[in-house]
């Protein structure tokens, strides 16, 4: 079970006994909720810097960041291989080629 809070700390927890399993500093604050696809958590800052973290049993790396440039006060849509994000003055789509 992974736990993001407003300030940009990023828990994960036993779902059997709630137990702390690692922490990850993330660079916030927030005020979207994380969406998570193929082992990879997407998560944008309200500056929108997009940070792309690959989650593990045992740890969690940032994996890739991008900023944005505007201001991010919503939560991230994934549809098929597409991430949207929804900033201030643009509606931006990433995706694999």
């Amino acid at each position: 079970m992974n736990i993001t809070n407003s300030a940009g700390a990023l828990t994960c927890a036993s779902q059997a006994d709630g137990k702390r399993l690692w922490q990850k500093r993330l660079t916030g604050p927030f005020s979207g909720s994380p969406v998570i696809a193929d082992g990879r958590l997407y998560i944008v800052s309200e500056k929108g810097l997009i940070q792309v973290v690959q989650l593990r049993e045992d740890d969690a790396e940032i994996i890739s960041t991008y900023d944005l440039g505007e201001t991010v006060l919503c939560t991230p849509a994934l549809d098929g291989n597409a991430l949207y994000v929804r900033s201030d003055q643009h509606l931006w789509k990433f995706a694999a080629r």
